[in-house]
């Protein structure tokens, strides 16, 4: 490394590790004063205050970076052209691309540091700080006893004090409700005065109670024969000193196990983002066909092209259930089968040990297999054959006398029979033409109540439509907006790394234009910038959580809308422009008063 780039580094490094933990401290502020409210007060020990710090530090770091980054550059280019030594290194043939390298070398190294900490580091430090900020909410805050007023911090306890003394421990005029035993206000303690400390590294709390009374209405239960309850029993004990204890444990921190905050895509990295996103998309994929094959078979004459094709895939689904009952009754078949095999084998060894004659065995066996077959051999619905009932019935069943009582019964069998055959004629009708269906429509629509029933029918079933739109419309709207939401979280890891050399190139030329060192017009430019780019950045963010931009396109908007603005000012910048100084622009207003006066000389000569 040459003395230029060591003088070069040595005056980066200062400011920027000096605005680096100027930066924390302010995004810290700013963050814990949202909390503030939920932390003061509870007397929390000194080493959580630390590791809240600490990770809330690390969380802070993807912001503080970028803009350490931009205001450290900016005051090193600005002291250097404020102290002429810019003047010096150019007018020695050094330019200013090259006096830019070694603090962007140093920026390109900071980027991957960075990079890797937003995947790795910040995740692991948002679970500790986020879980550990859960449970300082759910702790108590620390006693503090008050006069004239009711304390129910402690447990099952109500405690009023008359007056507090300045030395914090006398107390006079006490008054305590125990609502341990969970009957209301039966046991009261009265005391003249008293005196309270902390024993047991503050685990628990005495009470030393003086010239008092405990009043204690015990509960009956007995009752007697006519049913109504006997007066409650009533207690009441003067006492010259007693003492009572009272446990704080539910004034301690109690730590929530750091797996139920795990889900939060904060606290995961970009492969672990990726998998949750393929997951939720998964999932709103398979949400989205089942809303279709569902939902548009309510529109089947307004959507005839789209319904047959969900329809297909209905009736392929409907096929393939089929199939797999299929399949599942053969196996059964041939489990029974089996067993019926075994059984007939069985059958055949007792039967050999009972009598030796194989003649007969086989024919019980043969007798038992044909029976078994004749059972399992149903014939189809359709083959059924109706039994002839009309066989018996004489041809000249008129000239039979009637007031036989069998001719009776086998014209009634008759009767039957035409009956069967004709329901079965039509239950093997064919399916009606569009005309008969008409038809019919238009005969039931004519009575006047068909008609209102018909209404009604079709405005509830518009209603369970549209409730039933509605409601899976707002569930895959959710989902998609946590898709955009973690697609964002894994995109901005890259993003916001990348923004550290976007900030280099506005700051390094910015000061080399502005040749002011300090933190006074620095910082202005500085905060402006970043104020800039935390504004485009959050308005991405909203736009991508209602689903207006994608998540990718806004993780770099920002970055794509800076990185111009850099290569502008390192242009002005490597060509000496004066953007900042007065001639300048004093100069580009000469130039265009004397462009707009050469056009009207023109204008009146071509006249």
């Amino acid at each position: 490394m040459k003395k230029i780039d060591k003088l070069i580094i040595g005056s980066f490094l200062g400011p920027f590790f000096l605005t680096f933990f100027v930066v924390i401290f302010i995004l810290l502020s700013q963050f814990m004063l949202k909390y503030l409210d939920e932390i003061v007060g509870k007397d929390l020990d000194t080493t959580v205050i630390i590791q809240l710090i600490f990770y809330f530090s690390v969380f802070m770091t993807p912001n503080a970076f970028p803009l350490a980054v931009l205001l450290s550059s900016l005051m090193t280019f600005g002291n250097l052209g404020e102290h002429f030594e810019l003047t010096a290194l150019k007018s020695s043939g050094i330019s200013l691309i090259r006096v830019m390298v070694p603090i962007f070398v140093f920026s390109i190294f900071l980027t991957g540091a960075a990079y890797y900490s937003n995947n790795n580091i910040v995740p692991k430090a948002n679970l500790k700080a986020f879980s550990l900020l859960y449970d300082v909410k759910q702790m108590k805050p620390s006693m503090e006893l008050k006069e004239g007023t009711f304390y129910n911090g402690i447990e099952n306890f109500s405690i009023k004090v008359g007056k507090k003394y300045p030395d914090g421990k006398s107390l006079k005029d006490l008054v305590i409700y125990d609502h341990s035993a969970g009957q209301g206000n039966k046991q009261i303690t009265l005391a003249d005065s008293g005196r309270m400390y902390n024993i047991l590294n503050d685990r628990y709390l005495v009470l030393e109670l003086y010239n008092g009374i405990n009043y204690h209405e015990e509960v009956s239960s007995r009752k007697n024969r006519s049913s109504q309850q006997t007066p409650d029993p009533f207690v009441r004990n003067k006492f010259e000193f007693q003492k009572v204890v009272f446990s704080l444990a539910s004034f301690d921190l109690k730590r929530t196990k750091e797996e139920l905050f795990s889900s939060n895509r904060l606290m995961k990295n970009a492969d672990q983002l990726k998998i949750d996103v393929d997951s939720m998309k998964t999932e709103l994929h398979d949400d989205l066909e089942e809303v279709k094959e569902n939902s548009f078979k309510f529109f089947d004459y307004h959507l005839q092209d789209v319904f047959s094709v969900y329809r297909e895939r209905a009736l392929e689904r409907e096929e393939q259930i089929r199939v797999e009952e299929e399949l599942k009754s053969k196996a059964m078949q041939d489990t029974i089968k089996n067993a019926r095999n075994r059984e007939l084998s069985k059958t055949r060894e007792e039967l050999n040990n009972i009598s030796g004659d194989s003649s007969t065995v086989n024919v019980a066996i043969n007798t038992i297999e044909a029976l078994q077959k004749n059972q399992d051999k149903k014939p189809p619905l359709g083959q059924i054959k109706k039994p002839d009932l009309t066989k018996n019935i004489p041809k000249n069943l008129s000239r039979v006398k009637t007031n036989n009582k069998s001719l009776i019964d086998l014209k009634k069998r008759k009767n039957l029979s035409d009956t069967i055959l004709l329901q079965e004629k039509d239950s093997i009708k064919t399916k009606p033409t569009f005309e008969e269906n008409m038809a019919i429509i238009d005969s039931l629509m004519n009575s006047q109540g068909m008609m209102k029933t018909a209404y009604n029918r079709s405005l509830t079933h518009v209603r369970y439509v549209k409730n039933n739109m509605m409601m899976q419309d707002n569930k895959l709207d959710n989902l998609k907006v946590e898709i955009n939401k973690y697609q964002l979280e894994r995109y901005k890891k890259l993003s916001y790394a990348i923004t550290i050399l976007i900030m280099f190139f506005i700051g390094a030329p910015l000061g080399a234009i502005i040749k002011r060192g300090g933190l006074g017009v620095p910082v202005l430019i500085s905060l402006s910038f970043f104020i800039l780019f935390y504004v485009i950045s959050m308005m991405c963010e909203k736009w991508t959580r209602t689903d207006v931009m994608d998540p990718l396109l806004a993780a770099w908007m920002a970055n794509i809308i800076l990185f111009p603005i850099g290569m502008f000012f390192m242009k002005q910048a490597k060509n000496d422009a004066r953007l900042f100084e007065t001639d300048f622009y004093s100069v580009i207003f000469v130039k265009i008063k004397a462009y707009v006066f050469s056009l009207k000389s023109t204008f009146k000569k071509n006249k």
